[in-house]
């Protein structure tokens, strides 16, 4: 038997129509009755099954009671936005998806089109969140100052850090979080591209964590940025077994 978690993004294409892609994780649950899965059928598991629950089919729910809110602007990093999203969905955190406007299909830098659950403002207003995530891409890229300049965005993340709640950001985002001054003090990282407007930033880490900062350096690190957020939000446990049941090294 087997349970299913579907996250659905709308992928533009060149004619203009929308095709509906789902990535589809499948829980396959061990169980003792006959039509029970071997262990040989889960080769990137292994041994490790029964000690982990599969974290596969969260499916968003509020399970361990905490809640979180992804930013999107138009030209976001797709990989930086979903991964953290989907990952703290199989940790059964609430994540609250919110377009910086009312328009909520909210195209990504590769053309990929993620439909939001709702507007910012419509989110600020059942504020607070236990953690504030900001993907990269053009609009936290100093040049185009998209999220740099939107007052709402700067008040949320300096409000968010002196509230001791989790503020994090990864590859060009970083660069909004120095602008709201919340990098003082703290250890970070950031893409190299933007190392001009991150002072001493680390370039060798791919996460760094520091208390209620995490940062992280690019799309190849969502992965490692979504779990991070896993154990700081929820329990390194929660985090070990979501990564068990992705297969991540």
């Amino acid at each position: 038997p087997f349970s299913a978690s579907v996250l659905s993004v709308l992928v533009l294409l060149e004619g203009g129509m929308h095709r509906t892609c789902s990535f589809i994780a499948a829980t396959l649950l061990l169980a003792s009755s006959a039509h029970a899965f071997s262990s040989s059928a889960l080769p990137c598991v292994g041994a490790r099954s029964s000690a982990t629950s599969l974290r596969m089919s969260g499916g968003g729910a509020a399970a361990s009671g905490k809640r979180a809110l992804c930013l999107l602007a138009t030209g976001f990093e797709e990989m930086e936005a979903i991964a953290p999203i989907d990952l703290l969905r199989r940790a059964q955190v609430e994540v609250t998806v919110a377009s910086l406007t009312k328009e909520l299909l909210v195209k990504g830098r590769n053309g990929m089109s993620l439909l939001a659950d709702t507007d910012l403002d419509s989110a600020l207003a059942t504020s607070p969140f236990d953690a504030v995530i900001v993907p990269g891409g053009a609009p936290a890229v100093p040049a185009n100052g998209l999220l740099q300049s939107d007052a709402r965005v700067l008040q949320l993340l300096t409000s968010q850090m002196e509230s001791g709640r989790l503020v994090t950001a990864i590859c060009a985002a970083p660069s909004v979080l120095a602008a709201a001054g919340v990098l003082k003090g703290k250890k970070h990282t950031a893409h190299f591209s933007v190392a001009a407007q991150v002072p001493d930033l680390d370039k060798t880490s791919a996460v760094v964590v520091d208390g209620n900062l995490i940062t992280s350096q690019g799309a190849g690190t969502s992965t490692q940025f979504g779990l991070a957020l896993v154990a700081n939000l929820v329990s390194q446990q929660v985090a070990d077994e979501v990564a068990a049941s992705i297969c991540w090294k």
